[in-house]
Order: structure tokens, then sequence, then C-alpha cells
């Protein structure tokens, strides 16, 4: 088939284009779909790992409901020694926590929410178990400890229980004054008809003026 001048021209400088930079956008297609094909894999790797974390979740929730803390630990365990990368490990060393705690092993229960605090990337499972964490130390009495826990930065929609909570770590410390002032602020940062306002209006009011 025979080409005008101009068509020879525009497959010269094709050619010539391709000669210079065909292996380049070769090399990039190519980079392209191995990066897509990775980005595959890497989801359904995900994906699978979800479902086994899943299952580690299940047997936790059923322990914790038996109230079973012997039979809870090494399944919490294998959780965030395999799993620790899913939402399922942070959760499950809430609950973990919380059964500890009701079973009075503070350690455990601190342990637990510690590694939350620490490794967590929500905000609001963090700053759940930074509650909790005060929590602890306030029922060990180790009141500094915990109203330093409790100013650390943490989520700003958190700020009135971070606040109520503090206000219970200083009225328990005998810090009256500091605990109206706490109390205060918490209900100042409480928004609408929140369902905390009575009681932490209560404790104000039991404090006195």
């Amino acid at each position: 088939m025979a080409f005008d001048l101009q068509e020879q021209e525009q497959i010269d400088e094709l050619k010539a284009f391709w000669s210079s930079w065909g292996k380049y956008i070769a090399g990039a297609v190519l980079a392209g779909a191995l990066g897509y094909s990775g980005f595959i894999g890497w989801k359904s790797y995900q994906q699978k790992q979800e479902a086994k974390a899943a299952v580690l979740y299940s047997q936790l929730e059923q322990a914790a409901q038996q109230g079973d803390l012997a039979k809870l630990k090494p399944v919490q365990v294998a959780l965030v020694a395999d799993y620790s990368s899913t939402a399922y490990a942070t959760r499950g060393a809430l609950l973990a926590a919380r059964v500890a705690f009701d079973k009075n092993d503070l350690a455990t229960a601190k342990t637990q929410l510690k590694w939350v605090v620490d490794t967590s990337k929500e905000p609001a499972v963090k700053a759940v178990a930074q509650l909790r964490y005060a929590g602890v130390l306030l029922d060990e009495k180790r009141y500094d400890a915990a109203i330093a826990e409790l100013e650390v930065e943490h989520a700003a929609s958190f700020d009135a229980l971070f606040l109520d909570l503090k206000g219970d770590v200083y009225q328990a410390k005998g810090d009256a004054k500091a605990a109206r002032e706490a109390y205060k602020t918490a209900l100042a940062k409480l928004v609408g008809d929140s369902p905390n306002r009575q009681l932490i209006q209560t404790k104000l009011d039991a404090l006195g003026a």
C-alpha cells in the first residue's frame, strides 16, 4: 500500500519516537501492570487476614461472655501476634481488658489497653483505650498517673468524657476545687442534650459551690 508524502513523514516520526522512547513506554506499562497486580494481591491478602482474625475474635467474644479469662488470654495473644494490623486486634484488646478488669486482673487490663493506646490508628478507639487505662489507674488509686494519662492528646470529640473522669480522679484525690473545675469544663464541652449532662451536673452539685 502506497503512502503519500505527509503520511510517510508521520510514519517516520512515529518510528523515530518509538525507537527513542518505546522501551521506556513499555517499561512504564509493565510497571503499571505489575503495580496493579500487586495491589490486587495485597487486597486479597488483607481480606484473608481479616477473615482469619474474625474467627479468632468470635472465639474471644465467646470466652468473654463466659467470663473465662484463662481461655480468653491465648486467643488474644494469637490475635495480636498474627493479625495486629486488623481492626479485630484492637477491639479484641479492649474486650480482653474489660474481662480482665472485671476479674480484678488489673495488670492484664493495663497491658491490653496500653497496647491499643500505643498502636491504634483509629482516634476514637485510641481515646476509648486512654479513658479505660486512666480508669484502671484510678481504681489503683494512682491519681497523679491517671491525671497525666487524661492530659495526653486525644480525639477532641472525647473532651467532655476525659474532663468528667479527671473530675472523678480529683474528687477521689480529695481536691474538690480541681474536681469542680473539671466538671464545669466538661459540661461546657457537651453538645446539645447529652445523656452525660445530668450525671456530671449531679457530681458538681454534690461538691457544693
